[in-house]
């Protein structure tokens, strides 16, 4: 008896470790993502739904310096640091870059004549001897996360970041760069406002991105268009952090009213380095975010106004607040009254996710094939870029 129940157990023994050299034989082959943006590197598997890792979450003291990624605009700012970063990814996701397929999305809209994307085909492919190298644009993957939402890949991607918003217009899956209008303007700006605001209260301590993400996320929202200031909810609440105390009442507004604050948005338009682009000829004295979506629109060919009005996906961890959605819908309508019943805001509960969603989803496609780049096409310089 003890004999045939000890065989049993092997038998079972053998089944489970064979199912787990099968998971871990396929885990192998899934194309691993290293998902850039402005303030963090998001790194996973293709075909999940969250990344498993995410660093490194900005550290704000207002007190001493801002401590950066070093990734600014499209560019680096410490390319060792970013290198730094990369290995760091491949050793946490435990890959061998010689057999996982890497999808790499950059921060940048613009990838033509990049210097940053030259510098990651060099790195993982002549130093990590990397085999499958797939270099994106986060706006495109981006527009993939909102596929089901939409028939065609066509729209207008407004990614509000940590250090600026990108109105990006994809036409059929291509991005119309002379068309794009970058902003110096996010959540960094907003931040260091909320602070201040803070320590005018006596608060005197670190404010880092968490304590900031709990107030914009779960206490302010977007007042409605054409609200009266007077008639907007003053309500003070009482937030505890530490040993202080504060009361947040029409900050609550104020914060994600700056959008909108023409003063305010203009002069961050005025430093942007694609403000002067062809196709977006701005008024720098009025423009506020709604504006800028609609210059971006007019700037393109009037028979195509309808169809990207109809698509306009929000993405960014700016685009979180409450009631942004309808405040832009109800602009944009007078703004653009040619497209008046056609404008749609596409937006979702994890705006600051969608570029890797949807390049989890990407690398789920039969199509994905055709994006992957091999060593040996580097080593022969016919390096495709795709959108």
């Amino acid at each position: 008896m003890l004999t045939k129940r000890m065989k049993k157990l092997d038998k079972s023994k053998i089944a489970v470790e064979a199912k787990s050299e099968a998971e871990v034989e396929k885990l192998d082959l899934t194309p691993a993502l290293i998902i850039h943006g402005a303030s963090s590197t998001k790194i996973g598997f293709g075909g999940e739904k969250y990344p498993r890792f995410v660093f490194p979450e900005q550290s704000i003291d207002l007190n001493v310096r801002i401590r950066r990624f070093p990734i600014e605009g499209s560019q680096t700012t410490n390319e060792e640091l970013i290198k730094a970063y990369w290995l760091a990814s491949v050793k946490k996701l435990k890959i061998d870059p010689n057999v996982n397929p890497i999808l790499i999305s950059l921060p940048t809209a613009v990838l033509t004549n990049s210097p940053f994307r030259d510098l990651v085909l060099e790195y993982f492919h002549k130093e990590l001897l990397a085999e499958k190298i797939a270099v994106i644009s986060d706006p495109f993957l981006s527009l993939v996360a909102y596929l089901p939402m939409m028939r065609k890949l066509t729209a207008i991607i407004v990614d509000i970041g940590f250090s600026q918003i990108r109105i990006v217009p994809i036409y059929q899956a291509a991005i119309l760069e002379e068309q794009i209008a970058q902003i110096s303007f996010g959540g960094l700006e907003l931040t260091l406002q909320l602070g201040s605001w803070l320590q005018k209260q006596g608060y005197e301590g670190p404010i880092d991105s968490m304590f900031i993400r709990d107030i914009k996320e779960n206490h302010c929202f977007v007042r409605s268009y054409n609200q009266n200031m007077k008639e907007s909810d003053d309500r003070p609440i009482t937030y505890y952090i530490d040993k202080y105390t504060f009361n947040l009442g029409s900050e609550r507004w104020k914060l994600p009213e700056l959008f909108f604050y023409k003063k305010f948005f203009s002069e961050k338009v005025a430093l942007c380095p694609r403000s002067d682009c062809e196709g977006n000829k701005y008024n720098m004295k009025e423009i506020n975010l709604s504006q800028a979506i609609a210059n971006v629109i007019k700037s393109l060919n009037i028979r195509l106004w309808k169809e990207f009005s109809n698509n306009i996906c929000l993405t960014g961890g700016g685009a979180k607040f409450l009631g942004l959605k309808k405040r832009l819908e109800d602009e944009l309508a007078v703004l653009l009254p040619e497209c008046k019943n056609n404008i749609r805001i596409l937006s979702t509960a994890q705006t600051d996710l969608m570029p890797y969603v949807g390049a989890s989803k990407l690398t789920m496609l039969d199509s994905i094939d055709d994006y992957w780049q091999t060593n040996e096409d580097f080593g022969i310089g016919e390096y495709e870029i795709f959108l």
